[in-house]
């Protein structure tokens, strides 16, 4: 794990997170700065900043996570129709946390500029964080409570 990482943070318990999912090898959570409600992001335990140093066996988990977080979202109060799944690889992508991450973010099919407006503003806003941590744990029980037990992958033969 690297020491300065915010995600590495908060995989070692130093900072709050609202869970959606843990496994031994991974660990699903909502983002703080949503693009649209219900915005989870899927990051794997170990700390690597591309998704080409992972192996793929782990490429393949981050996926099937987080394809069981859209499923869930869809199952979830969201108004959730559709989905984007992205990884912003390297900081020329726009990736701003050194650590591999797999956005999943739930789409309402009328939500373009939204989400545009999300995705321009989204870190300007830090008033308000209890706030928003209330509004982002209620969203992840509901998420949270369509999750399966476990995500099966070649990790977990």
């Amino acid at each position: 794990m690297s020491a300065t990482c915010i995600f590495c943070k908060i995989l070692r318990g130093e900072l709050p997170v609202t869970t959606v999912y843990e496994d031994e090898f991974s660990l699903a959570f909502m983002d703080l700065y949503p693009m649209r409600p219900g915005h989870v992001l899927v990051i794997p335990k170990e700390h690597h900043v591309s998704i080409q140093q992972l192996s793929s066996q782990m490429r393949f988990h981050l996926f099937e996570l987080g394809a069981a977080v859209a499923k869930a979202q869809t199952e979830s109060e969201l108004q959730c129709k559709s989905h984007n799944f992205f990884i912003n690889d390297g900081p020329e992508a726009n990736q701003h946390v050194p650590h591999v991450h797999l956005h999943v973010l739930p789409r309402t099919g009328a939500d373009l500029h939204m989400a545009l407006f999300s995705f321009v503003s989204r870190y300007n806003n830090v008033f308000g964080v209890a706030k928003k941590r209330r509004q982002l744990a209620q969203i992840a029980k509901s998420i949270e409570g369509h999750m399966p037990k476990q995500i099966m992958s070649p990790l977990m033969e």
